[in-house]
């Protein structure tokens, strides 16, 4: 069994690494590439992954997840977080609610739900894609593009925050209707979406406290990284073991890279340096195990109907981007930009499209198709829109600026 798991993952790997080179080669993002490998050889299509294989992809896809949070957070400044405070806060909750409660009152009518039932869809739906935006994201940071007005850590910050909205509100209407549509604790769980947050950059800012003499008398960078990334994991893995809905830990590990970079700063750049080594495996299982939970045969039936769902939905939530964005400094092409960026959904939707139907939720099969249209409709779009859009409506910083 161990044998078929090497087996499969280093061949997995070389797959994903050449689909995402020859969709490179046309011109088009290679995480569109490994989403197609992962589901032409996944359940859906060939169906030549070892069970065993799929069983460990949720570790995987999580691991993957930590790295490139982590990257993110060593890729914000103090002074870049002062400058995107207010907007990355507005854009964590205007578009991701927007968008939630626009299906949830589309779907009575359309899906014939009621509204405790379209909610539930509403916030499958409504998170972004951490693993389509954060990746590009890094990127433009690397190549130092939309670094004057701190536009990609602008969005790293305010995605991973919106995915905390969405699934705290998700799990807030699904308890609802578990409940027989008993509502006396919702108010509390709203309440507990700011608290998450606030508890989260508290654990952040706990965590680097502690670790710090650590790295300080540790005179490996390699031991320092393995530290550090160690403690991002193990945070991951207590949310997910324990089902702690009081701190999201990929928010966290974001934070925790954030006060490294900003007061360990001897050490930051070499850390960045070898997790940089790991995103380039990492990318290659995420995004391939991602394209393995899509399953195009559910999306038939409802095509139109959840085709026209997202063109509304999605049009208020760009809606709700611009609304975030009033107030700042940024150009037209440049909010335009920051609407496609947060048109891509992949991980939240994969994670979470089975869990009403496995509850035994009414029309959990077709929430669970509608959340997969969103994928196969969004992830495509929203990485080719960035990859396009990006030299053409962002400023490239010049190395004498970024210096100062």
């Amino acid at each position: 069994m161990i044998f078929y798991l090497f087996i499969s993952l280093i061949l997995i790997g070389m797959g994903a690494h050449y689909s995402g080179r020859l969709f490179e080669r046309i011109k088009l993002p290679s995480l569109i590439g490994m989403m197609l490998l992962g589901m032409v050889i996944g359940p859906s299509f060939l169906n030549i992954v070892p069970n065993v294989t799929l069983q460990l992809s949720p570790t995987l896809k999580d691991i993957a997840l930590v790295t490139v949070l982590f990257i993110g957070g060593l890729g914000i400044s103090l002074k870049q977080m002062k400058q995107i405070g207010r907007p990355a806060i507005l854009l964590s909750t205007i578009p991701a609610t927007l968008e939630g409660f626009t299906i949830a009152l589309l779907a009575m009518p359309l899906l014939h739900f009621n509204f405790i039932q379209g909610a539930i869809l509403g916030f499958i739906i409504a998170a972004v894609s951490p693993a389509v935006l954060i990746p590009s994201m890094i990127d433009l940071i690397d190549r130092r593009i939309g670094q004057d007005k701190a536009i990609p850590q602008m969005l790293l910050v305010g995605a991973s925050a919106d995915d905390t909205i969405a699934i705290t509100l998700f799990t807030t209407f699904l308890g609802i209707y578990t409940q027989g549509g008993r509502t006396p604790s919702i108010g509390l769980q709203i309440l507990m979406i700011p608290i998450s947050i606030i508890f989260s950059l508290f654990i952040g800012y706990l965590l680097y406290l502690l670790t710090k003499p650590l790295l300080k008398h540790t005179t490996s960078i390699y031991i320092k990284t393995l530290i550090c990334f160690g403690i991002c994991l193990i945070l991951r893995f207590i949310e997910k073991k324990f089902h702690l809905e009081l701190f999201n830990s990929l928010l966290t590990v974001m934070i925790y890279g954030f006060w490294i970079r900003n007061f360990i700063v001897d050490n930051a750049p070499s850390i960045l340096a070898l997790m940089n080594s790991i995103w380039k495996v990492g990318k290659l299982y995420l995004f391939a195990f991602v394209g393995m939970a899509i399953n195009p045969n559910l999306v038939g039936q409802f095509f139109l109907i959840g085709c026209a769902l997202l063109i509304v939905s999605l049009t208020l939530r760009s809606i709700g981007v611009l609304i975030a964005l009033i107030g700042t400094n940024l150009s037209y092409k440049e909010r335009l930009f920051c609407v496609i960026a947060y048109l891509p959904k992949a991980t939240v939707q994969s994670a979470k499209a089975a869990i009403p139907l496995e509850m035994g939720v009414a029309g959990g099969e077709i929430m669970q198709a509608i959340a997969i249209l969103s994928v196969l409709i969004t992830a495509p779009i929203g990485a080719i829109g960035i990859k396009l859009t990006s030299d053409k409506f962002l400023q490239k910083e010049t190395k004498e600026a970024g210096s100062h």
